[in-house]
C-alpha cells in the first residue's frame, strides 16, 4: 500500500510539473512573440520618424500612459483578487467586470477635457501643428477606451489560465499594426499621428476580441450592482492616491523635459525608453502568471516562493545593469545612428528600469495577497517625494542625461517603498478579508483550465 500511495503521489508531482512547464511554455511563446514584435516596431519607428516626429509621437504615449492609469484607477486590477476562488460562476465574474467598465467609462468622459488642455499646452510650447496635435490626442482617448476594454476582459482569461486563448489575441493586432506601420512606411505617408492611430487600431481590434473570449466565462449583468462597485473601490482605495501619484510619476521625466528641455531631449527621453521594453517580456510574466500563481497559494508557502521569485529577478536585473554601462555600444546599436551619442545614458537607463521590473515583481505579488493598506500609498509617494526634491534642488532638469539621472533615483525611491510595504504584509496578512479565506478546499482544475 505505501508503494502505492508512494508511485501514485510521483504521478501527480509528474503531472503537475508538466502542466506547469506547458504554462510557461504558452507564456514564453506566445508573449515572446507580442513582446518581440512590439519592441521591433518600436526600434523601426526610431528610423522611420524624423527626430521631431518621434518627440510628438513619444509625448503622445506618455500622455496615453498617463491618462489610462488616471481613468482606471487601479479598479480593474482588483478583478482577480476579488473573485478569488469563485472563478466558475460566470455571474459573479461578470459583475466584477461590468462595475469595472463603469468605472473606466466615466472617468475617460470626465478626464478628457482636462487632459485636452494640458497636451495642447505642451504642443504651443514646441510649436508643433495645431491639426497634428488634435489628431494625436484624439488617437490617445480611443487607445485610453480600448485598454479599458482589455483591462476588463483579460482577467476571466487569467483566472481561467486561458493563456492559449489569450496568446491567439495579441499576435494578431500586433502583427496588424506592425504591417501597416510599415505599409505607411514605404508608402513615404508615416508620421506622428497616424503611428499613434496605428497603435489605436490595434488595441482597439484587442480589446473587442478580448471580450469575445471573455465572454465564454463570463454572465454581464444588465446594470451595475452599486455594491460591486464599492466592494472595488474599498479594496483600491487604499491604493488610490499612489496610482493618481504614479500617473504623472511615471512619465515625469518626459514631461519635464518637455518643459524645461527642447525637442531633441524629448526624442531621445523617448528613444532610451525603448531600451526598457527589454523587460517587457519579464514584466507581463508578473501579472499573466506569477500574479495568479501567488494569489493560490495556502499561507504557509508565500514567504518560500516570495522570496524564490524575487532572487532570481534580482539575477537577472545584475546581468543586465552591467550590460549596459559596460557595453553600451552594442546596445545603442538598437536605436540607430540618430541616438548613437547616448552611450552613458544607457547603463543609468537600463538601471531605472531594472528597478522598475523589480517595482513589478513585488507588487504583483503583494497584490495577489491582499496586502494593499493606506500605509501603502502614502509610503511610496513620501519616499519618493523627498527623493525628487532633494534630486530638484541640486539638479535642473534640462539634459536628457538629467532626466535619466531623475528616473533613476525615483524608481530606486519606490523599490525601497514596495519592499517596506511587503514585509509589513507577512506580518500583518492582507486588510480585505473575503469568503476564501475562511475555505481551505479548492475544486481541482481541468486540463483546458490549467493552459
Amino acid at each position: 500500500m505505501k508503494t502505492l500511495i508512494q508511485r501514485a503521489g510521483k504521478k501527480l508531482t509528474s503531472e503537475h510539473l508538466h502542466r506547469r512547464a506547458r504554462v510557461v511554455v504558452v507564456y514564453l511563446t506566445g508573449q515572446g512573440l507580442v513582446q518581440i514584435v512590439t519592441m521591433l516596431i518600436g526600434l523601426l519607428m526610431l528610423r522611420w520618424l524624423a527626430v521631431a516626429e518621434y518627440a510628438q509621437f513619444s509625448l503622445a504615449f506618455s500622455f496615453q500612459t498617463s491618462f489610462t492609469m488616471l481613468t482606471d484607477l487601479g479598479i480593474t486590477a482588483t478583478i482577480t483578487a476579488l473573485v478569488g476562488t469563485r472563478i466558475n460562476d460566470a455571474t459573479v465574474v461578470g459583475q466584477y467586470v461590468r462595475s469595472g467598465r463603469h468605472v473606466r467609462n466615466l472617468m475617460l468622459l470626465v478626464l478628457s477635457p482636462v487632459a485636452l488642455i494640458f497636451y495642447i499646452y505642451i504642443a504651443h510650447l514646441h510649436q508643433w501643428s495645431f491639426l497634428a496635435s488634435s489628431l494625436l490626442f484624439l488617437s490617445i482617448v480611443v487607445s485610453v477606451y480600448a485598454s479599458g476594454m482589455i483591462s476588463c476582459f483579460t482577467p476571466p482569461l487569467l483566472i481561467h489560465r486561458q493563456l492559449s486563448s489569450y496568446y491567439r489575441i495579441s499576435p494578431t493586432s500586433v502583427l496588424l499594426r506592425g504591417a501597416a506601420s510599415a505599409a505607411m512606411h514605404f508608402l513615404h505617408l508615416l508620421n506622428a499621428w497616424i503611428a499613434a492611430w496605428i497603435n489605436a487600431g490595434a488595441i482597439l481590434l484587442n480589446g473587442f476580441m478580448s471580450k469575445r473570449k471573455a465572454l465564454a466565462y463570463v454572465t454581464l449583468p444588465a446594470k451595475t450592482k452599486p455594491e460591486i462597485t464599492r466592494q472595488m473601490f474599498h479594496y483600491a482605495l487604499p491604493n488610490i492616491p499612489s496610482i493618481i501619484f504614479f500617473s504623472f510619476q511615471g512619465q515625469i521625466s518626459i514631461f519635464l523635459i518637455s518643459i524645461f528641455g527642447n525637442t531633441r531631449n524629448i526624442a531621445e527621453v523617448g528613444a532610451l525608453g525603448r531600451l526598457g521594453q527589454l523587460f517587457l517580456l519579464l514584466s507581463g510574466f508578473n501579472q499573466m502568471v506569477i500574479e495568479p500563481f501567488m494569489a493560490r497559494q495556502p499561507k504557509q508557502r508565500v514567504a518560500r516562493y516570495f522570496l524564490l521569485i524575487l532572487s532570481v529577478a534580482l539575477v537577472i536585473c545584475t546581468v543586465i545593469c552591467l550590460m549596459g554601462f559596460m557595453e553600451s555600444r552594442w546596445i545603442l546599436l538598437l536605436l540607430g545612428s540618430n541616438y548613437a551619442n547616448l552611450q552613458h545614458e544607457t547603463g543609468w537607463l537600463l538601471l531605472s528600469s531594472c528597478f522598475s521590473y523589480l517595482i513589478g515583481v513585488v507588487w504583483y505579488m503583494t497584490t495577489a495577497r491582499r496586502w494593499i493598506y493606506w500605509s501603502t500609498s502614502w509610503l511610496a509617494i513620501g519616499l519618493i517625494v523627498v527623493t525628487q526634491a532633494v534630486f530638484l534642488s541640486q539638479v535642473r532638469i534640462d539634459t536628457t542625461l538629467h532626466a535619466i539621472w531623475f528616473m533613476t533615483a525615483s524608481t530606486a525611491a519606490h523599490l525601497l517603498a514596495v519592499l517596506i510595504n511587503s514585509v509589513y504584509g507577512f506580518i500583518r496578512g492582507p486588510r480585505v478579508k473575503i469568503e476564501e479565506d475562511h475555505e481551505t478546499h479548492l475544486e481541482p482544475l481541468t486540463e483546458q483550465q490549467e493552459l
